[in-house]
């Protein structure tokens, strides 16, 4: 077959017409994951001023809303997109779950995930307008997504009915005396404002730290069905290769019951309060995903597990186990993974304190009950963000280590749906069937 003397032209016009059909695709699936997250559907708020698009006064404003779930509704988690202008720390139920990235601005907006009570749950939010021109914008953009147990779900946006407050009680992120809150001020609807659209949403993790490999560890042999009630402290003390400097770490851990988690004798977290009530979702079934800052060699992770009572009793043995991964990050960018196993030490112990002072001599090797995915505990019910508490704003309340039967924090964001993956390749062949026809125009 020759192609005639317009072929070349028909070609180029066909390839312009390829990369603006991709270019558009690009375009609709990001403002459709930003879509997704409700962020566009909220409005910016903040403590009331005469104009917040330019005269907020800097510094720090308290937020609460309180959720309580529909009649016959089990709230299980939370899926949080939350930004601010500037920065801000989240908690729920006591917990802190995230912070605004040090690095970005308030037009990257962060996606948390926090497991919830089944029926109330107070989601707390300290703003920071900062900057070197005082006044100048504030604002705090957020949409809570609750999940429950029903696979139903629910988004709250940010809005008029929040209560902010510009004096931060002592007792915040759970304040008891809420007379200095006030109905926060709707400065501007998504889109609008000094603000327009111009926050996104960064891509996840393609590949984030994962517990596959690692084994459910304890002190005792078949603690997977029965181990006696107490506390386990697990070391791992991490040296960095020969040439490497460590810088940071991510660690994944989840423990039946619950555990403290400490990063070189200084205490970083624990999950949510577990009531240790049947028909009750433990708190072990949100893995707890944490950063940590490290030293260039030498790095020792101590984790305090503790294994409660069997549900409606005062002492019976029942099922124990800890998970974990480590995920050293290098100063030259490369990563090293280290899971739970017989290579960790362990000790009965009745106090962190003691465990954390117990030389090396004094444990023994870790006992594996198999696996991550075996029984009784499977693959969990995901995986929760929870914020270091060294990384918590100064002029927060005083942070405590929670003991084995307080609280500490969680979160985590659910995958992409099924019906989603469907849209999106959808939009794809219809635009690929555009694009046949176009080529049917010019080339017969």
């Amino acid at each position: 077959m020759m192609l005639s003397s317009t072929a070349p032209h028909r070609i180029f016009v066909l390839l312009l017409l390829t990369v603006h059909f991709l270019s558009v695709h690009a375009h609709l699936e990001t403002r459709d994951e930003f879509s997704d997250s409700g962020l566009s559907s909220a409005s910016w708020i903040w403590l009331p001023e005469p104009d917040l698009h330019t005269t907020a006064p800097t510094g720090s404003v308290a937020f609460l809303q309180t959720l309580t779930s529909p009649a016959g509704k089990t709230a299980v988690y939370a899926s949080i997109a939350i930004t601010a202008d500037n920065n801000f720390t989240l908690w729920v139920n006591y917990q802190p779950i995230g912070a605004s990235d040090p690095v970005t601005d308030w037009k990257t907006a962060q996606i948390f995930t926090a497991a919830l009570n089944a029926s109330v749950n107070v989601f707390s939010v300290l703003g920071s307008n900062t900057g070197t021109v005082t006044p100048n914008p504030a604002g705090l953009l957020a949409a809570i997504r609750v999940f429950f147990l029903d696979d139903t779900n629910e988004t709250i946006f940010s809005d008029d009915t929040w209560v902010a407050s510009g004096t931060i009680p002592s007792d915040f992120p759970l304040p008891h005396d809420l007379s200095s809150f006030v109905r926060a001020e709707v400065a501007a609807t998504y889109g609008s404002g000094p603000w327009g659209t111009d926050a996104t949403i960064p891509a996840p993790d393609p590949n984030p730290l994962n517990l596959t490999g690692s084994a459910w560890i304890w002190s005792t042999a078949n603690a997977n069905n029965s181990a006696a009630v107490g506390s386990v402290g697990f070391r791992k003390t991490v040296t960095s290769p020969i040439g490497k400097t460590a810088t940071s770490a991510t660690v994944l851990v989840t423990a039946d019951n619950t555990f403290q988690l400490w990063v070189n004798g200084q205490y970083i977290g624990a999950p949510p309060f577990d009531n240790n009530t049947a028909g009750t979702i433990g708190s072990w079934e949100f893995a707890q995903l944490f950063t940590v800052a490290l030293t260039p060699s030498t790095n020792v992770f101590t984790v305090f597990a503790t294994n409660f009572p069997a549900t409606s009793t005062a002492s019976s043995p029942s099922s124990a186990g800890m998970v974990g991964a480590l995920q050293i990050t290098f100063s030259d960018g490369t990563t090293e993974v280290i899971g739970t196993d017989a290579t960790w030490l362990a000790g009965t112990y009745t106090s962190a304190s003691t465990f954390l002072d117990a030389a090396d001599s004094a444990l023994v090797a870790a006992v594996s009950s198999g696996l991550f995915g075996i029984g009784p505990w499977g693959t969990l019910r995901g995986t929760s963000n929870a914020l270091n508490v060294l990384q918590l704003p100064t002029n927060n309340a005083a942070v405590v280590a929670s003991s084995p039967t307080t609280s500490g924090p969680a979160s985590s964001a659910p995958p992409m749906g099924a019906a989603r993956a469907l849209m999106d390749s959808q939009g794809l062949f219809a635009m690929l069937g555009c694009m046949v026809s176009v080529l049917g125009l010019f080339l017969f």
